[in-house]
């Protein structure tokens, strides 16, 4: 994985992922606005993580399948190796 990608990938599926957690727990208004912020954060960490590899950022869109999406870009293998 490039490194230039690196850090971003970990702070979009970071953020992704506690704003998510953090809005279900919440609820309401509020708890929405940080799941969408959420999926946001997390997709643009799973497209980081594409081009990381080396594949079209468009691949990264599996991160609208969530986890499923994060375990298949993991799988793929790394073109930059």
């Amino acid at each position: 994985m490039l490194a230039k990608y690196k850090q971003d990938t970990n702070i979009g599926v970071g953020a992704g992922i506690a704003l998510h957690l953090t809005g279900s727990l919440i609820g309401g208004m509020l708890g929405s606005v940080l799941v969408l912020a959420g999926s946001v954060a997390f997709i643009w960490g799973c497209i980081n993580y594409a081009k990381g590899k080396g594949y079209p950022g468009v691949v990264g869109l599996l991160g609208l399948l969530s986890c499923i999406g994060l375990i298949i870009l993991v799988v793929l293998p790394d073109k930059y190796k």
